[in-house]
């Protein structure tokens, strides 16, 4: 799994969700890249977070910013299934995620921001990849 997301978007409820996911599925790896990851004050805290709700530390990857465009989007190899934030949907990362070719698993709200991904998925006719609750997802 992987997001390439703001961390400003990544809140308590974002990380409950991924923790379950990387739970329920064994062996699973969650890569977020981030150019906060630069300081280890900043990894540290994120990675608290996952481990608060039993996540342990080797099954997050963490990378800060690559030092090319090219460089940055050859870390999209290393992502199977993407995971947009909620309840602020991203657009560009998304964008810039379908187009190398990695799905992208949204959670559908209430307002503009929590529906970006669904305008988006149901563009390109990837409704399945757009859950209506948090079990969904």
């Amino acid at each position: 799994f992987g997001s390439f997301s703001c961390l400003a978007k990544v809140g308590e409820p974002c990380v409950a969700l991924w923790a379950r996911i990387l739970r329920e599925v064994p062996n699973s790896r969650l890569l977020v890249k981030n150019k906060g990851f630069y300081s280890s004050d900043v990894q540290a805290s994120f990675t608290n977070k996952f481990k608060a709700h039993g996540i342990a530390e080797h099954r997050l990857k963490l990378m800060s910013l690559a030092p090319t465009a090219f460089d940055h989007l050859k870390v999209y190899n290393e992502v199977d299934i993407a995971l947009d934030t909620f309840p602020y949907s991203n657009t560009t990362t998304s964008c810039e995620t379908m187009l190398m070719g990695v799905p992208v698993v949204t959670l559908a709200g209430n307002t503009h921001g929590s529906r970006v991904g669904v305008t988006l998925l149901s563009a390109i006719g990837m409704q399945e990849l757009v859950s209506e609750s948090q079990e969904e997802y």
